[in-house]
């Protein structure tokens, strides 16, 4: 009774957002027509549901199967097919949100901007459109928001049974898409957020080192267990579908980039809107202490969003949610910190409901008139 007394208000927002995720994800679920790779994903589950000789078929399209072990376990309790598979991407959905609470938080150690930060998710235009469908993008966001929360923490604290968590989730984004590779591959960013003014720095950042190692060993042993499937060499041979080679990529290095980038920024432009965009650039101006958790943050976005406009040689507006997901807890900063900038409370209320009902406007269409939105 003494902890619902002290987090009496923190329950009742978390009941709040909880509530409304579920509402907005779940409300006329089935009423949007179902999508050419939806139905490819809950085929490819039915089979393997069925036969245990194919749970590894998604590989024949060169897919990792994470998706698709999922929504055949939902199958087993879901009568219909397309509401299992999109009740995946809702229960990643929510997972996202939850991670991105404790990622705010811990980053810029404030409960409120991780409360700010779920909210967002929540209502956000984007991430809604993709956690009612039966694509793998929930999950991708789901595996690389908790790695990069829990691989925050290994970096911070250096206990041992972090890296062996980080390694599972890490994996479990592997055994999902080629996307989450960047885990790994981001994994030295975190060492902005290493204390180099501490004690015994060198040991310590021998022991993150060797923490970093653990983290690639198992992540990509819990990966080779695709191994076993004789369709492994498609996922490589898939990924060219998508990008460049670097043989090939050299003989045009720019030729593509400008319209890559432009058709990007106007996806992210209209899905996330202009407030939100001045937000994260007004994030940059206060907090200064808190600059490396800004980088860090502002790095996940820019790098595979340039990298991606560089390479790529098919674009989809899904294809940047993943990276889109790790500017909400700078936009919730820049919500948090106008209520301390100008002193006035009005000021960041009527910033906070110009950005809501920005949002609500379009989750609107989406949920009732989806041809429009």
């Amino acid at each position: 009774m003494r902890f619902l007394t002290l987090y009496r208000r923190e329950i009742l927002i978390t009941v709040f957002l909880a509530a409304t995720y579920f509402v907005t994800r779940l409300f006329f679920i089935l009423h949007l027509p179902i999508f050419t790779d939806e139905a490819i994903y809950i085929r490819w589950s039915q089979i393997a549901k069925q036969d245990a000789a194919w749970r590894f078929i998604s590989l024949t399209d060169g897919k990792q199967p994470m998706f698709v072990w999922i929504t055949m376990t939902l199958m087993k309790f879901v009568k219909d097919p397309l509401l299992a598979g999109r009740l995946t991407s809702v229960i990643a959905g929510f997972f996202s949100a939850i991670g991105l609470f404790f990622l705010g938080n811990a980053l810029f150690k404030n409960k409120w901007v991780g409360f700010l930060s779920a909210a967002i998710y929540v209502l956000l235009p984007f991430t809604l459109v993709y956690d009612r469908m039966a694509l793998y993008e929930s999950l991708v966001c789901m595996f690389l928001i908790w790695g990069l929360y829990i691989t925050i923490l290994m970096t911070k604290r250096l206990q041992l049974y972090l890296p062996f968590i980080a390694g599972l989730i890490i994996g479990g984004g592997m055994l999902t898409k080629t996307t989450n590779f960047w885990s790994l591959y981001f994994m030295p960013f975190l060492l902005l957020l290493f204390d180099w003014r501490k004690e015994q720095r060198w040991q310590r950042f021998f022991r993150w080192v060797c923490f970093a190692v653990l983290v690639t060993a198992l992540a990509y042993t819990y990966y080779s267990i695709l191994r076993l499937s004789p369709y492994f060499g498609i996922i490589a041979e898939k990924n060219y579908t998508f990008y460049y080679p670097l043989n090939e990529w050299l003989h045009h290095p720019l030729v593509f980039f400008s319209g890559n980038l432009q058709g990007m920024i106007s996806w992210l432009v209209t899905y996330i809107n202009w407030l939100s965009i001045l937000l994260i650039v007004f994030s940059f101006f206060v907090q200064r202490k808190l600059w490396k958790e800004k980088i860090l943050l502002i790095l996940w976005f820019v790098v595979p969003f340039l990298i991606f406009a560089l390479i790529a040689k098919v674009l989809y507006p899904r294809y940047i949610l993943y990276m889109t997901v790790f500017l909400i807890p700078l936009i919730s900063l820049g919500v948090f910190e106008s209520f301390r900038v100008w002193k006035q409370t009005v000021v960041g209320i009527c910033i906070i409901v110009f950005l809501f009902a920005s949002y609500l406007y379009v989750d609107r269409f989406i949920l009732f008139d989806f041809a429009h939105a």
